[in-house]
């Protein structure tokens, strides 16, 4: 009885290792084609970008073609020249020197800041005149964010 158990468990043990052997076939098979198919799609859009590039190099050639036979036909006009009098009237014109920029911090930045310098809430809370919860909330917001 012991020897049909064993030769029952050496067939299903070759019957798995040969579905599992083929099954890994299949599978190797499936990435080679997946793979031809990747390749392929690589060269057709590879040709389709030398041929878009090919095209626009036509295109750009004959627009400088004609674009030097435009400026061949068109003759180059002198500019007027700026009189002294204007130049020194552009001069005389005063630059402002700088602009000053004002910058406000906002009030979670400014109870932030009061708050790491060590103060407590309620002195924060007077100082910028907003309420002790908005003031916690503020905090335990940002120490939740970190």
């Amino acid at each position: 009885m012991v020897s049909f158990l064993i030769i029952i468990s050496f067939l299903l043990h070759f019957i798995t290792f040969t579905a599992i052997y083929m099954l890994f076939q299949q599978l190797k098979n499936a990435k080679k084609q997946d793979m031809n198919e990747i390749m392929e799609l690589f060269d057709t859009y590879l040709q389709e970008v030398k041929d878009e590039n090919n095209r626009l190099q036509q295109v750009l050639r004959d627009h400088n073609q004609r674009s030097d036979n435009m400026y061949q036909q068109v003759k180059p006009t002198k500019q007027p020249e700026i009189e002294m009098d204007e130049y020194e009237q552009l001069q005389a014109i005063p630059i402002p020197d700088a602009v000053g920029d004002t910058v406000t911090a906002s009030l979670e930045s400014r109870v932030l800041q009061l708050h790491n310098q060590g103060l407590p809430i309620d002195d924060i809370a007077q100082k910028l005149n907003c309420g002790k919860t908005e003031v916690e909330i503020i905090i335990k917001l940002r120490e939740k964010m970190k």
